[in-house]
């Protein structure tokens, strides 16, 4: 199994995906699983963005609304936990975790996969 760690991700999934693409196109390989470690804003809507703990510049939607939509589907099974800059109120509506668009998962508050 090939298991893709990124760091705080801000939103930025469709940069995050097409690095995983041209990755695995380079190495050969097919990445089977994305673990972001934080920050990873999934915002849905302007709502989801006022409740963000960021400095109104950072206030973007950047690209999760678009696979929450459906508009896209994550290439990768994507797995996250929260950092200090989300949108909490999506978040606080999953505290046990769950899935927030089609293959992506949030951990929940208690960051467990059982």
């Amino acid at each position: 199994m090939k298991i893709a760690v990124e760091g705080c991700c801000h939103g930025e999934l469709d940069n995050i995906y097409e690095t995983i693409s041209y990755l695995e196109k380079k190495e050969g390989v097919k990445v089977d699983l994305l673990l972001c470690c934080g920050d990873f804003q999934a915002v849905r809507n302007e709502g989801d963005m006022k409740c963000m703990a960021v400095p109104a510049k950072y206030r973007t939607m950047q690209t999760f609304y678009k696979y929450y939509s459906g508009e896209k589907k994550a290439p990768v099974l994507t797995i996250f936990i929260g950092g200090n800059h989300e949108a909490s109120n999506h978040l606080q509506e999953l505290a046990y975790g769950g899935w927030v668009a089609p293959n992506i998962y949030y951990l929940g508050e208690h960051q467990q996969l059982v």
